[in-house]
């Protein structure tokens, strides 16, 4: 029976490995050399599955007594009525059936800027890490540096970000056919100036408006930050799967900030990285309204009661311990007296 079919052999991941046109029906898979599609998987049968029309005019995909069988969506049956979007397993085999009235998805807005490649990208990463690079050691710099202080500054993070991009071009040449070496290098610059910016705006904010948490919480934004960054030479590297590679990296991040966390709380027995302000700039940056003297003397005069209460209670603690091992000691003494005169 002349029927135009087309049978789509799928990746785990969902894409074409190869499509086969087929003409006539019925259409027989299977390892043998006389099926009509051969799969080149062990653990399909000979003669594992056909495509045919049933009584009720349906395409359908039937079992031949295999013994792997066929499942869609981990249901095993002996036969499916053929639907263009669902995906049959065939031992390690996936299947999709489709047919021409198949209606295709909506076409896809390229958000590429196919423009944006080459030296024009890879020179733009280049002047804003060079400009960062500087701004930040000037910032850092409390005495008056030597030239030799900015190269070697400049050499380090260019260094760093020329190295991170080639690896990213060598892993889009293998994976994607294109190195995209300038869009990797203007994506890490990107991200540098990210970390940067942060460092020095989450610091600021902390210190004008009194937002403790953060600078309690500095590593967090960091790590998310840099899951970002990921994300886009992933993307740039040929990504195909945008919202299950955001899952992922998402996470990655939540993981690495519970990590983060959990070290911190071993080492200090606090969540946060860091228990206070540690940056400070000049005052005409405050935002937050003052605090008066009066409030302030309340706040202290109740963490010394917080602090002679904790201290009164290891003092407890520490006499009750004494206590119980005089006690010990004196029971230990009396049992020896006790043995020693006892003896003839």
């Amino acid at each position: 029976m002349n029927h135009l079919v087309f049978v789509e052999q799928l990746t785990p991941d969902g894409e074409v490995i190869h499509r086969h046109k087929l003409t006539q029906l019925p259409i027989r898979i299977g390892r043998a050399y006389d099926n009509d599609i051969i799969l080149d998987d062990p653990h399909t049968a000979a003669h594992h599955a056909r495509i045919e029309h049933n009584q009720l005019d349906e395409l359908i995909i039937s079992d031949l007594d295999s013994f792997n069988g066929i499942t869609r969506a981990n249901s095993r049956q002996g036969f499916f009525v053929v639907d263009g979007d669902a995906v049959y397993r065939l031992g390690h085999t996936r299947l999709r059936i489709r047919t021409p009235d198949y209606q295709v998805a909506a076409e896809q807005t390229d958000f590429t800027n196919h423009r944006w490649e080459g030296v024009l990208p890879a020179l733009a990463g280049l002047v804003l890490l060079v400009t960062m690079g500087l701004l930040t050691t000037w910032l850092s710099d409390l005495n008056q540096g030597t030239l030799s202080k900015y190269l070697l500054e400049l050499v380090s993070v260019v260094g760093f970000a020329l190295g991170w991009s080639g690896f990213w071009a060598v892993f889009s040449k293998l994976f994607n056919g294109q190195a995209r070496f300038g869009r990797h290098l203007f994506i890490v610059s990107l991200g540098l100036t990210g970390l940067e910016l942060w460092d020095y705006l989450s610091s600021m904010l902390a210190y004008a408006f009194s937002w403790e948490t953060l600078a309690h919480f500095t590593v967090h934004p960091l790590i998310f930050i840099s899951a970002t960054t990921l994300y886009f030479h992933m993307r740039t590297a040929g990504n195909k799967r945008p919202g299950r590679l955001k899952l992922y990296l998402l996470a990655l991040a939540l993981v690495g900030s519970g990590i983060s966390m959990t070290k911190q709380y071993q080492a200090t027995n606090h969540l946060g990285d860091a228990l206070y302000l540690s940056q400070l700039y000049p005052p005409a940056l405050r935002i937050s309204s003052d605090i008066s003297l009066g409030e302030f003397m309340a706040d202290i005069n109740a963490l010394q009661t917080q602090v002679d209460g904790n201290r009164k209670d290891t003092t407890d603690k520490d006499e009750a311990v004494a206590t119980s091992s005089n006690a010990a000691t004196s029971s230990a003494g009396a049992s020896s007296d006790a043995s020693s005169s006892s003896q003839p």
